[in-house]
């Protein structure tokens, strides 16, 4: 009998059929998996990229806009695990705006977030291929990038198994040489007397103003992105509703912790940043600098090597995660549905997705400029993140059709009351919150380009709805 009930559960999780989908993806996903993708996603060794750049932006902090963005984070992910008990399904934002508010909105949404997941494996893919140039000079910088776009990226035809497998023990490996790391400085801070010489330091909480803190905090937010792309497997887990959201904790919860600890040990090796924020090529490198001066020549090798590494398990990720945001859109006709909705029958992979993010990350990482490229993945992260959190208010307060969430099987509408104004209204207006002040933080040059793709995203809805007045038929059921 326990069984049998189990069994109806299970059904009532996963079946899609309810939303006009059948079933093509494999479902092999369990939670440290979804947590192991998440992570990889954000990357554990993430600070190394942006370390430099919070630091000058901030005035001398990095510790506090990573704590600062994971509680922005959390906020968001307590919305997303919201919207995936509701709609299990791929495509994460564009799927739960579209149901849980407007489906206009929600295709919007899913198109300015292609900023995020498209754009992002670019920035690191290149960063990879700079920093893999110093130890391989004689390499064009386009066969280093080559190899990290395509050897990675193509490896996600294989399938979702393949990558869960790895990814998990990759993920250890990763965080293993990231603590292992933070003691290497902790120990030269407390007993070799580098930097400030003592652990009990408020050195790295200092910063010029809140102004700076908001801006460091919008570029903080950047080593978050990735826990939300575990929404976009839904159809490829086996307890979708139940498993998700625990990931989404799980994920934020480590990063944060992982972040804040690596920005507050960093700082206090580096107490005289001020005299080399000058030099681009320090502020690029701010954490193998750290690194160098803590651990020597040959452990600076190592976390190069560990950089490297974790760049192209990301990139692995990265472009799963994106694929399936295509997958999701491409379904529902709103983009060609021939080639972003055609999975392979061998490996059950949406195939040509992975293979024109491919091919975009290779092209732009040869022609674009990497910094311009990070802002705008921002941009395409925070508009996701802020339709998300008002797409929860209006699912449960104006449309009043949000489920109960006190099991995996239940489907029952509910009338927020007493406490659940809190899940359904309160945290979703805070999630909203952070994320506008972030906003407006942001480099201005974003902020135009950004609201550009966003405008031809709505044009060309406008476009394919003959002027927002019909739908695929998709979208009617």
């Amino acid at each position: 009998m326990a069984k049998e009930y189990s069994d109806v559960v299970q059904l009532e999780s996963t079946d899609i059929s309810k939303y006009g989908y059948k079933q093509e993806l494999d479902r092999s996903m369990n939670v440290w998996q979804l947590t192991a993708f998440g992570l990889n996603y954000m990357v554990p060794i993430a600070p190394a990229i942006i370390f430099g750049s919070l630091l000058s932006i901030s005035g001398g902090s990095v510790a506090l806009p990573y704590l600062f963005a994971g509680i922005a984070m959390l906020l968001t992910g307590i919305s997303y695990s919201t919207m995936v008990k509701n709609f299990p399904l791929a495509g994460s934002v564009y799927n739960y705006v579209g149901r849980g508010w407007n489906v206009h909105l929600g295709f919007v949404s899913g198109w300015v977030l292609t900023l995020d997941y498209v754009l992002i494996p670019t920035v690191t893919s290149a960063s990879a291929a700079y920093f893999a140039q110093q130890y391989f000079p004689s390499m064009p910088y386009w066969s280093l990038l080559a190899i990290f776009t395509l050897g990675t990226g193509l490896l996600n035809l294989f399938g979702i198994e393949l990558l869960s497998k790895l990814g998990l023990g990759l993920l250890i490996a990763g965080e293993f040489i990231v603590w292992m790391t933070i003691l290497v400085w902790a120990h030269a801070v407390q007993f070799d007397g580098v930097g400030t010489g003592t652990l009990l330091s408020t050195e790295p909480f200092h910063f010029t103003n809140f102004s700076a803190m908001a801006t460091a905090t919008s570029l903080a937010v950047f080593s978050f992105l990735g826990f939300d792309a575990i929404t976009t497997l839904a159809e490829e887990t086996n307890h979708p509703k139940k498993d998700i959201p625990r990931a989404i904790y799980w994920c934020v919860g480590i990063g944060t912790v992982t972040m804040f600890v690596t920005g507050f040990v960093g700082m206090l090796v580096v107490p005289d940043w001020e005299s080399h924020i000058n030099n681009e090529t320090w502020v690029a490198t701010t954490l193998f600098q750290v690194t160098q001066m803590t651990g020597g020549q040959f452990f600076t090798t190592i976390y190069t090597a560990c950089f490297l590494a974790e760049m192209a398990v990301f990139n692995l990720v990265a472009t799963a995660a994106g694929a399936r945001l295509l997958y999701g859109m491409g379904r529902d006709s709103l983009i060609p549905k021939k080639i972003f909705a055609s999975i392979n029958k061998k490996w059950k992979t949406p195939h040509w997705n992975i293979i024109i993010i491919v091919a975009i990350e290779f092209i732009l990482g040869i022609s674009a400029n990497i910094t311009a490229l990070s802002n705008l993945v921002n941009y395409g992260a925070l508009f996701g993140f802020a339709t998300l959190n008002l797409s929860v208010i209006w699912l449960y307060y104006v449309k009043k059709k949000g489920n109960s969430l006190s099991g995996d099987h239940e489907r029952e509408m509910i009338k927020p009351s007493g406490w659940q104004h809190l899940r359904f209204l309160v945290l979703p207006l805070m999630g909203f919150a952070v994320i506008a002040c972030v906003w407006i933080s942001m480099d201005r040059s974003a902020l135009l380009i950004g609201t550009i793709w966003l405008i031809i995203g709505i044009i060309f809805l406008a476009f394919k709805t003959k002027g927002f007045r019909q739908l695929p038929p998709e979208l009617h059921r």
